[in-house]
């Protein structure tokens, strides 16, 4: 049996139809889509707990989609079908983190509220909030698509989560086409959001930095390529966003992430990328596993009509939603590094440069190394300070182009290694 695991639980509804979201969501347009959903879900949780043998919890993850359009009670009843099925003591100490965006109808004091309720539990108190900014200005929201987001609606919610949750992260997005404004803007916007925050006396105790991709399955790229920022722009907006962040004493956290100190890093983030044992639940969500990864296909209705069936046991669940891939052990290697310098913590170098791919993996680490992107510690590789915001970047040319990040349906298909049904813990 694993020694522990992560988890994360995905509720694929919005109000809000945001154009830069490549995330597997759709907009609510009843509360039964809502509900029915939930149903589902938590049949799915309870007949992987009747499994038994489940590992110790620790970090959950409830994400979306926007699972805080749901009430306060809807979140609770999760929350105690997660605690049930995992059978899990009071005195489990997990952190518990739920994305949250601006909603129509919630002021400061119903935030407040909302937020008391789920971090006064006594068991998976929400303990960290995920706060979707985005951007710092009332007309790109609007052009965002975020038409319950105002930067004043913005900054009720973040009061409210910095009074009423242990920590959080507010997370910006660089790369947005902004019009005949540039995106120079965007930089600027991003440090004065902070500074605003922080003048009001707020913590802010992390702030991510997203960048859009130009991928086709995110709307705003697919109608305005012409628009996006030229690659030297983006770096200068980074650069500004990064240079601020340190002066205002940020310290590099996982992923793309600036903290305070260390009791604001995102537990979750790094167990995920370091120890390789994350499970998903709900439709459309994916699985870090020690010898593989998993995708679950992106349809709710099947999610939906497959936990509604009479008696369904966890077997037939596992086999029919977890589409698995077996990773060789020269990828697991590869895994192992380029996650690994994602988690914040050093990686030793390839083990082994027999194969192919590894030597050409070490020959580009050793070229991030000469140019100051790494540096070299004693327990192995990191990403230099100044080299945080460039994450991403570095993950893509680490990553050989024959070895897909999320397996596309047509190479799982073709995959010898694939099978379905991953769902066991250990």
């Amino acid at each position: 049996m694993w020694p522990d695991f992560s988890m994360y639980v995905h509720f694929p509804f919005c109000r809000m139809n945001c154009n830069f979201c490549s995330l597997h969501r759709q907009t609510a347009q009843n509360e039964d889509m809502a509900s029915s959903y939930l149903q589902a879900l938590s049949q799915e949780l309870r007949l992987f707990g009747d499994v038994g043998c489940v590992p110790p919890l620790r970090a959950l993850y409830l994400g979306g989609g926007t699972p805080t359009m749901l009430s306060a009670d809807e979140l609770n009843q999760l929350l105690d079908g997660i605690a049930a099925a995992l059978r899990l003591p009071y005195s489990t100490d997990v952190e518990v983190t739920i994305e949250c965006a601006p909603e129509q109808g919630r002021d400061f004091h119903g935030w407040a509220a909302f937020f008391r309720t789920l971090t006064s539990r006594r068991q998976l108190p929400v303990t960290r909030a995920s706060v979707g900014v985005e951007a710092w200005s009332d007309a790109v929201l609007s052009r965002m698509g975020r038409t319950a987001a105002t930067v004043s609606a913005i900054q009720a919610l973040v009061a409210a989560v910095d009074q009423e949750v242990a920590t959080y992260n507010v997370d910006f997005l660089v790369g947005y086409p902004r019009g005949p404004e540039g995106p120079r803007e965007e930089g600027r916007d991003i440090v004065s959001a902070v500074s605003a925050l922080r003048a009001q006396g707020m913590r802010v105790p992390s702030v991510s930095i997203y960048q859009l991709w130009a991928v086709e399955n995110i709307p705003i790229s697919r109608t305005a390529l012409h628009t996006l920022p030229p690659a030297d722009d983006l770096l200068q907006e980074l650069w500004t966003v990064q240079s601020a962040l340190y002066d205002f004493g940020y310290i590099a956290g996982y992923g793309t992430a600036f903290v305070r100190g260390a009791e604001d890093l995102h537990r979750w983030t790094r167990h995920r990328y370091e120890s390789f044992r994350h499970l998903g639940f709900g439709s459309g969500s994916y699985s870090f596993l020690p010898d593989g990864l998993v995708q679950r296909e992106r349809d709710v209705a099947g999610y939906r009509a497959l936990l509604a069936q009479r008696s369904p046991h966890w077997g037939e669940v596992d086999r029919a939603l977890n589409l698995v891939t077996r990773l060789s052990t020269v990828e697991l290697e590869m895994r192992r590094i380029i996650c690994g310098l994602r988690s914040g913590t050093p990686v030793p170098p390839p083990t082994a440069t027999s194969a192919v791919e590894l030597e050409e993996l070490a020959s580009k680490l050793n070229r991030l190394t000469d140019l100051g992107v790494l540096e070299r510690r004693s327990e192995g590789l990191a990403l230099s300070a100044d080299s945080l915001l460039l994450t991403n970047a570095v993950s893509s040319y680490l990553h050989p182009g024959a070895m897909p990040r999320k397996p596309p349906a047509a190479w799982r298909a073709a995959s010898v290694s694939r099978r379905r049904g991953a769902h066991t813990s250990g």
